[in-house]
């Protein structure tokens, strides 16, 4: 029989590689977005760093996170006092329960966050991740069961605005895209040589057009160009944004488009 020593010792090993796993995980899975440090994309991707706790404090909350990790969110969401409009992908068909609680776990416990956890927390466990997958819920439905958990991080329709920017910055923006995004993204937005995103129609309307104006501008800012990215200046950034809006349709208005992530915020791509 093992001695109580070996046991413990043997317990200890067993937590530290499932810990070593959850962190993997996440690396792997969640990090390019919520970033290494829980901290995300400012204006586009919400931090879990002194967030995801609060998310546990109303009754529900454990099965929203389940159901979160499962299948995604999209719709506008008020996370830390700033709006987000970027989608999550759902990891449902991609990781297993055992994988998705760790991820949620290590999350809960990084960065400080163990410090905020309600009491009596016990953590996530894969049978709390097979209980939410048994009923399937659409990315739209989780943000609305966000939205009925958390009443006060709703973003009201009211609050935003379509988006301003003028003709002249547009011309600005499709100058500088034809010297630092043509190659990549191609000359009809479209056809690039290298393999860049479509930036116009469907595509366009499926990533971007349901969202805010500061999750296209912060994206911009923190991830483009991918080998550079934030080198240009953050008027530059805005033009470019608004040459995208003005090829996808949005009309111009009489005022520049703003560098402001509050005033972004405002500014709703929704048509």
């Amino acid at each position: 029989m093992l001695s109580l020593c070996r046991l413990v010792a043997c317990l200890c090993l067993l937590a530290t590689a499932a810990a070593a796993q959850d962190a993997a995980t996440y690396a792997a899975n969640c990090a390019s977005c919520h970033q290494a440090d829980g901290q995300g994309v400012p204006h586009s991707i919400p931090a879990l760093a002194g967030h995801a706790p609060s998310l546990l404090v109303p009754p529900g909350g454990r099965d929203y996170l389940a159901r979160l990790v499962l299948y995604g969110l999209e719709g506008p969401i008020r996370a830390g006092g700033a709006i987000y409009d970027s989608a999550m992908p759902p990891w449902g068909a991609t990781l297993s329960d055992a994988q998705l609680a760790g991820a949620l776990d290590f999350a809960l416990h990084s960065w400080g966050n163990d410090q905020a956890l309600p009491a009596g927390f016990q953590p996530i466990t894969p049978a709390d991740i097979a209980a939410a997958r048994a009923t399937p819920m659409t990315a739209q439905q989780v943000a609305a069961l966000r939205t009925r958990l958390l009443p006060d991080a709703a973003v009201p329709e009211s609050a935003l605005a379509p988006p301003d920017f003028t003709r002249e910055q547009a011309d600005r923006g499709h100058a500088l895209y034809r010297r630092a995004c043509q190659n990549c993204h191609g000359s009809n937005l479209d056809n690039g040589q290298f393999g860049g995103a479509p930036l116009v129609g469907s595509y366009f309307a499926r990533h971007w057009g349901e969202g805010t104006l500061a999750a296209l501008y912060g994206y911009l800012r923190a991830r483009m160009p991918p080998d550079r990215p934030g080198r240009l200046s953050e008027e530059s950034d805005a033009d470019l944004v608004a040459f995208l809006l003005e090829r996808n349709g949005y009309q111009p208005t009489s005022a520049d488009l703003p560098t402001d992530p509050a005033a972004q915020e405002r500014m709703s791509l929704k048509r």
